[in-house]
């Protein structure tokens, strides 16, 4: 009579563990669905530039990034970065190499541009008015008037200048600053 009970509790206590097998592999299963959907699904989002303009808006997706997002973004970059004076360059310049994945080529060609600046006691401006993007290089071409106020002088020396600055796209979808580089023009 105890090999009855035993059996039969035997045989209920095996049925019970297979049923947990079944269930732990369904929940596997299911877990698995729902983290390829997660994974392989685009995340979009949505950039308000600035509060002076919330109406424009840029839609980013990580892989490909909207031309205009990056004529906005080349714009405000380098009229950031230019638009500076023997006071305001220094921090210009490291607000700019934050954004560069590699600085240690940038930083040379920005340090002489300070040394410059402060020496002659240069105040500058870059207006961008036109840009060109280079995909195939990821390269933003942008071209523009560039102000350089020497001493105290009131009227400035103006010269349309044309930079080249590269991107690349992180793994996080952000964009970093790969390059910058002017273009001289040659007659």
């Amino acid at each position: 009579m105890h090999l009855d009970i035993k059996n039969k509790v035997t045989e209920h206590v095996l049925k019970q563990r297979n049923f947990a097998y079944v269930m732990c592999g369904f929940l596997m299963v299911v877990t698995l669905i729902l983290l390829s959907k997660a994974l392989s699904k685009n995340e979009k989002v949505i950039i308000v530039p600035s509060l002076n303009e919330p109406q424009k808006q840029y839609h980013l997706d990580g892989k490909h990034i909207p031309d205009n997002y990056l004529v906005d973004w080349g714009f405000t970059l380098l009229g950031d970065l230019f638009t500076a004076n023997p006071k305001t360059i220094q921090k210009k310049n490291q607000t700019f190499l934050q954004m560069a994945i590699s600085s240690s080529g940038l930083a040379e060609n920005l340090e002489n541009t300070e040394k410059a600046l402060k020496k002659d006691n240069i105040s500058t401006a870059f207006y961008p008015e036109k840009a060109h993007i280079d995909r195939s290089h990821h390269e933003l071409i942008i071209e523009g008037n560039f102000l350089s106020y020497f001493g105290r002088s009131q009227k400035p020396v103006v010269t349309k200048k044309k930079f080249a600055l590269g991107w690349k796209i992180l793994s996080r979808g952000q964009v970093a600053v790969r390059t910058l580089k002017e273009i001289k023009d040659e007659k």
